[in-house]
């Protein structure tokens, strides 16, 4: 159990408390077998996914992506041909608005073809080049680039490279931070992005640098926020990983205190 004392100290000072990484892994691998990456994996395609459906769960982004892939296409010429009231229509099926979504998609079909020649892709693996002149460069400049497009911040960012494999970045669900928060640190703190950046640091330095081991964390912790350690209800009476997560032996220890 966390000392009483350790609940009040900065993350920082408490890395020697922290579950392993790979025990955490394997324990939700046992729970949920291994899992597989939801839709597309290459970049453009991946910023058109998360524009077809809002609210913007798998499921949603799936339904309006596979409708505009058979009705429209998914190359930036035929969404831009497309008129913005037929593209409203196949969105509606990824949920709530749908014209603001069409809108947003010729604007980055617009964007891919006039500043970033057509190929995305290739724009991003020139610029993760430049992890070669320092660490960390390219890296920078691709989730720049990525950023530049709706919907897209940090962690989407982050999640593109890591799923179109151009770099093993820890990347960590957007909508799951909490999940690893309550793992590592007991509960998530105030602001979204020191959480994020804390528990990409937990990962970064507690994986192999490899895409595949990286790709495994990101979609078993997200697994384990969909199924168990629900948001506002956490399911902590099934959870396999009671001797590990902070949050529970938060909840004990606090429980304990007279």
């Amino acid at each position: 159990m966390l000392p009483r004392e350790s609940r009040q100290l900065p993350i920082e000072f408490r890395r020697d408390l922290l579950p392993n990484v790979d025990t955490i892994l394997d324990a939700l691998e046992k729970m949920y077998g291994q899992q597989q990456h939801a839709g597309p994996t290459d970049p453009y395609e991946m910023i058109v996914y998360l524009n077809c459906g809002y609210p913007a769960s798998d499921a949603a982004c799936a339904k309006g992506f596979a409708a505009l892939k058979q009705e429209v296409g998914l190359s930036p010429k035929e969404i831009l041909a497309a008129s913005r009231t037929k593209l409203a229509k196949l969105l509606r099926l990824g949920g709530i608005v749908p014209e603001q979504r069409a809108a947003r998609l010729q604007e980055i079909a617009r964007k891919v073809k006039v500043e970033f020649g057509g190929d995305l892709k290739a724009v991003l693996k020139k610029r993760m080049q430049l992890e070669k002149e320092q660490a960390g460069k390219g890296i920078r400049s691709a989730k720049n680039a990525l950023r530049e497009f709706p919907v897209i911040g940090e962690p989407s960012a982050e999640k593109i490279l890591l799923f179109s494999k151009l770099a093993p970045v820890a990347a960590v669900a957007s909508a799951f931070v909490e999940v690893p928060a309550r793992l590592w640190f007991g509960k998530a703190g105030k602001n979204y992005a020191a959480d994020y950046r804390a528990v990409h640091e937990i990962l970064n330095n507690g994986l192999p640098e490899t895409v595949e081991a990286r790709q495994r964390a990101y979609l078993l912790l997200k697994k384990h926020g969909q199924q168990t350690c629900k948001r506002s209800s956490p399911k902590c009476e099934i959870c396999p990983l009671t001797g590990q997560c902070a949050y529970i032996q938060l909840q004990a220890a606090d429980r304990n205190v007279v």
